[in-house]
C-alpha cells in the first residue's frame, strides 16, 4: 500500500518505514523458517536463527531514527517544491526507489555474510548462551531506538496526534523487547517468550499508525500535505477578495448592497484614480467611448510584452493579444457597458504575450457617464491572475483525488462486505438462509460497482447509469446462470447521467428485479427474456406501450425519466399486491422508489413489467 501511494505520500516518514518494514518483515520471515521445528534450514543451528533477528532490529531501528530526517527536510522544502508538483511527484518516486534500493542492497549483503561467506560474528552459542556482541548489540539497538524518539516528537506535528501515540508506543516496546533478549542463555526461557510477545505487540501498534490509520484516514495522514495546501490556495482566495473591493473603490465604483437591489455610484476623485493605478501592480487604462486607448499607466510591457506606444498608437490593441476562445465574452460585456453606463465590466480571459506565453488576467472597468448615450471615457484595472488560476486548479485536483479516494475506499469495504456475506453463507446448508446471503451480497455489489464506476470515471458528480446498467445486469446474469442458458438479455438504453442520490436505490432496485426474474419467472421455462429499458421523459420512443399503465405517472410533469424491466416469464399471480407483499425484495422496491420520489406501476398482461419513473433529484 505505501508503495501504491509513493508518487503522492509526501509524509516521507511513512514512505520509508513502509519500504523499511518490507525488508524487515522479509528477514523476520527468514528468522521464523529457522526454528527447527520447521525444517528448512537443519544444517543450521540456533546461532542463525539469532543472527538474523539482530540484522531485523538493526534495520528497524536505524530505519525509526533515519525516518523523522527525512520528514524535516521534506518540510522545510516544501514552500519550493510547490512550484512544481509534477517535478514533487517525480521526486517522491524516485526517493521510492533509492530507499527500496539501498535496503535491498543492505539486506543481500547481510544474508550473503550469513549463509554464503559466513563471516558474521556468532551470536547464540549452544550450551553458553548469547555471546558478548549479541549482548552489545542488543544495548545498542535499544540506544538507537530511545534515540529516534527525539525526533519523532520534534516532528509530532506533522501526524495526528494518535498516530504519532501509536508510533512511539511501538518505539518504546521494541525496546523494552529488546532489553528481554538479553536475558535468557537457552531459547526456551522466559525471557525470549516475552520478548517475542513485545515484538508482536509493537508491529501491531505499528500496523495500526502506517496501515489502519494510514490508510483507512487519508485526510489525515495521506492527504495532510494535500490540506496545509488547501488552506494556503483558501488564503489567498480571501486576500484576492479584499483586493478586488479595494479595486473597484480605486476606479471609481461604490457598491451599496441592498435587498434585493445593487445600485452603483460614481466616485469623481480622477486624482485617487492615478496614484492607484501608478502604484497597483497591473495596468490602468483610459479608453474613449469607441474604446480606443486614451492613456494606459502600470507594467505594460512587463505583463504583454508590448511598449506603451504599441497600444496608444494601435499598432497592437487589447483585443488582438486575448487568446480567440476569450474574445466573444470580451466583446459582449464591452457592448453592454455601451449601452448600459452603469454596467460594471467584469473578465477573466487568458491573453498572449509577445514572447508567445499565456496568462491569465481580471480586467474591472466601468463607464464614465458623457453627455450622450454611449460616450464618456473607460476606466479600468487589469492584472495577473495565473497565480489563483493555478490555485483554483490545485483544489479542483485536490477535491478529485479526495473523491475518488472515498469511491475507491467505499467500493473497496463493500466489496469486503460481500466476501464477508459469502464466507459466511458458506456455514451454513440450508438453501433458504444461503440464499438470502447471496441476495444481499448481490445488494452490496450492486452498490461498490456504482462507487467503481464513479471512481474510474472523468464524471465524479454523475454516473453513466445505461453504462452502469450493462454492468450490472452482466454480474446478475453470471451469477445465476446455472442452469439458465435458455434466457437472454436485451437492453434499450439511453444514455443519461444520475447522481449517487438516485443511482444508488436505482441500482439495488434493478437488482431486485432482474434477479426475481431469473429466480422465479422462469422456473417453468428453458428460455425466456428479460428486457431492460431506460429512455428520457422527453423521448417519444419512450412512451410506446405505456401510456395506459400508468397514467398518473404519466402525467405527472416532474418526471424526467422512465425505466422498465420486463420479462416475459409466468408473471406475479394478481391476488399479490407488491406495494404490500411479505417479500423483503417487493418491500425494498416499494420503499427505494419513494426514497427517489418516483412512480411505480406492475403490468401483469405479458409476464411482468415493471414501469418506474423518476427524475434526477440528486444530481
Amino acid at each position: 500500500m505505501t508503495w501504491k501511494s509513493r508518487t503522492r505520500l509526501e509524509n516521507r516518514y511513512l514512505l520509508l518505514i513502509g519500504i523499511a518494514f518490507f525488508f524487515i518483515g522479509s528477514v523476520d520471515f527468514l528468522h521464523a523458517l529457522t526454528f527447527r521445528g520447521m525444517g528448512v534450514f537443519p544444517d543450521f543451528g540456533i546461532d542463525l536463527t539469532a543472527q538474523l533477528w539482530i540484522v531485523a532490529r538493526y534495520l528497524e531501528s536505524i530505519s525509526f531514527l533515519v525516518a523523522p530526517l527525512f520528514l524535516i527536510r521534506n518540510r522545510e522544502n516544501r514552500n519550493k517544491e510547490a512550484e512544481n508538483r509534477h517535478r514533487e511527484s517525480i521526486e517522491g518516486s524516485t526517493f521510492a526507489w533509492k530507499v527500496f534500493l539501498v535496503y535491498a542492497a543492505i539486506t543481500i549483503f547481510c544474508l550473503l555474510s550469513i549463509f554464503i561467506f559466513k563471516n558474521f560474528p556468532v551470536v547464540y552459542i549452544e550450551g553458553s548462551g548469547l555471546t558478548p556482541f549479541k549482548i552489545l548489540s542488543e544495548y545498542i539497538i535499544s540506544f538507537i531506538l530511545l534515540c529516534s524518539l527525539f525526533p519523532l516528537y520534534i516532528i509530532r506535528d506533522k501526524f495526528k496526534h494518535k498516530v504519532y501515540r501509536l508510533l512511539a508506543a511501538s518505539i518504546i516496546i521494541t525496546i523494552l523487547g529488546e532489553l528481554s533478549f538479553i536475558l535468557y542463555t537457552h531459547v526456551n526461557e522466559f525471557p525470549n517468550l516475552i520478548g517475542h510477545y513485545f515484538k508482536l505487540l509493537s508491529f501491531y501498534l505499528i500496523y495500526e499508525a502506517v496501515v489502519d490509520v494510514g490508510f483507512e484516514e487519508p485526510y489525515s495522514l495521506l492527504f495532510r500535505e494535500l490540506k496545509h495546501r488547501e488552506e494556503s490556495f483558501r488564503q489567498k482566495t480571501i486576500f484576492l477578495g479584499d483586493e478586488y473591493s479595494h479595486i473597484c473603490r480605486m476606479i471609481g465604483v461604490n457598491r451599496i448592497l441592498e435587498p434585493n437591489n445593487i445600485n452603483f455610484e460614481e466616485d469623481k476623485d480622477q486624482e485617487g484614480y492615478h496614484s492607484f493605478s501608478q502604484h497597483f501592480p497591473g495596468i490602468g487604462f483610459q479608453l474613449d467611448g469607441d474604446f480606443a486607448p486614451i492613456s494606459i499607466q502600470g507594467p505594460v510591457e512587463e505583463m504583454t510584452g508590448y511598449g506603451k506606444e504599441d497600444f496608444l498608437s494601435g499598432k497592437v490593441s487589447l483585443i488582438e493579444i486575448i487568446v480567440p476562445d476569450d474574445q466573444p465574452l470580451v466583446f459582449e460585456n464591452r457592448q453592454k457597458s455601451k449601452s448600459n453606463p452603469k454596467f460594471i465590466v467584469e473578465n477573466e480571459f487568458r491573453i498572449r504575450k509577445k514572447n508567445g506565453e499565456t496568462i491569465w488576467v481580471r480586467e474591472i472597468s466601468r463607464r464614465i457617464p458623457g453627455k450622450s448615450k454611449g460616450s464618456g471615457k473607460i476606466q479600468g484595472l487589469i492584472y495577473d491572475i495565473t497565480e489563483r488560476k493555478v490555485a483554483e486548479e490545485a483544489l479542483e485536483k485536490i477535491d478529485r483525488i479526495r473523491i475518488k479516494e472515498i469511491h475507491h475506499r467505499i467500493k473497496n469495504n463493500l466489496q469486503v462486505i460481500s466476501s464477508l456475506l459469502s464466507l459466511q453463507a458458506e456455514k451454513f446448508e440450508d438453501r433458504e438462509v444461503i440464499e438470502a446471503f447471496r441476495e444481499s451480497q448481490n445488494r452490496v455489489a450492486s452498490i461498490a460497482l456504482i462507487h467503481e464506476e464513479l471512481h474510474g470515471g472523468d464524471n465524479l458528480d454523475a454516473l453513466d447509469f445505461a453504462g452502469y446498467l450493462q454492468k450490472l445486469t452482466a454480474d446478475i446474469f453470471n451469477s445465476y446462470r446455472v442452469g439458465k442458458d435458455g434466457l437472454s438479455l436485451k437492453l434499450d438504453l439511453e444514455q443519461v447521467f444520475l447522481g449517487m442520490d438516485t443511482a444508488i436505490p436505482l441500482g439495488i432496485i434493478v437488482n431486485e428485479l432482474v434477479s426475481n426474474a431469473m429466480k422465479h419467472a422462469f422456473s417453468d421455462k428453458k428460455e425466456g427474456e428479460i428486457h431492460i429499458s431506460l429512455h428520457s421523459k422527453e423521448n417519444p420512443g419512450s412512451l410506446d406501450g405505456l401510456s395506459g399503465s400508468c397514467p398518473e405517472c404519466l402525467e405527472n410533469n416532474n418526471f424526467h425519466y422512465v425505466l422498465t424491466v420486463a420479462d416475459n416469464g409466468r408473471g406475479i399471480p394478481e391476488e399479490i399486491d407488491f406495494r404490500n407483499a411479505d417479500s423483503l425484495g417487493l418491500q425494498l422496491l416499494t420503499i427505494l422508489v419513494e426514497q427517489i420520489d418516483g412512480c411505480i406501476e406492475l403490468n401483469r398482461d405479458h409476464g411482468t413489467e415493471f414501469i418506474i419513473w423518476f427524475s434526477n433529484s440528486g444530481n
